[in-house]
C-alpha cells in the first residue's frame, strides 16, 4: 500500500512516518509539506498513491482546497482520502466530510493515542477496506 502524507508540519510528519512503520508499514510513505506538489504527484500516475492521508494546514492549497482538487478529478475521484488534523472544530469535520473525505481523525495530544489511531487507520485502509486500484 502507497501512503501519500501531506503535512506541512516536520515533527507531526516524522511521527507519522514513524507510527505507521510502528503500525508494520516498512515502506511506501511518501511525504510533501506542499499542498500544490504533492497534487501534481498525484496526478502523475495511478501508481502515486493507495490513500492520502491530509492535515488541513497545509499550503499553498488548503487541505478542503486540495481535497476538492482530488474530488474534481476524475482520475483521482475515488482516491481514499484521511483527514489528519489537530483541529476539533465540527465545522471543520462537517466541511471535510462535505468535501469528501473518507475519514476524520483528529490527532491526539498523547503520543500513545495518535500511535494507536495511526495504526487502526493503517490496518483498516491496508487490510480491511477494498482500495479502488
Amino acid at each position: 500500500m502507497r501512503i501519500l502524507l501531506v503535512e506541512s508540519n516536520p515533527a507531526d510528519a516524522y511521527l507519522t512516518v514513524e507510527a505507521l512503520k510502528q503500525a508494520g508499514m516498512e515502506h511506501g510513505v511518501t511525504v510533501f509539506d506542499d499542498s500544490s506538489k504533492a497534487l501534481d504527484h498525484l496526478r502523475g500516475g495511478s501508481e502515486a498513491a493507495d490513500l492520502v492521508l491530509l492535515d488541513l494546514n497545509v499550503a499553498p492549497l488548503s487541505g478542503l482546497e486540495m481535497l476538492a482538487e482530488i474530488r474534481r478529478d476524475p482520475s483521482l475521484v475515488y482516491l481514499p482520502v484521511v483527514i489528519v488534523s489537530g483541529s476539533e472544530n465540527r465545522d471543520d469535520v462537517r466541511k471535510a466530510y462535505g468535501s469528501g473525505a473518507n475519514c476524520y481523525i483528529n490527532k491526539p495530544a498523547r503520543l500513545e493515542e495518535f500511535l494507536r489511531c495511526m495504526k487502526t487507520c493503517y490496518e483498516f485502509w491496508g487490510t480491511v477496506a477494498t482500495l479502488p486500484r
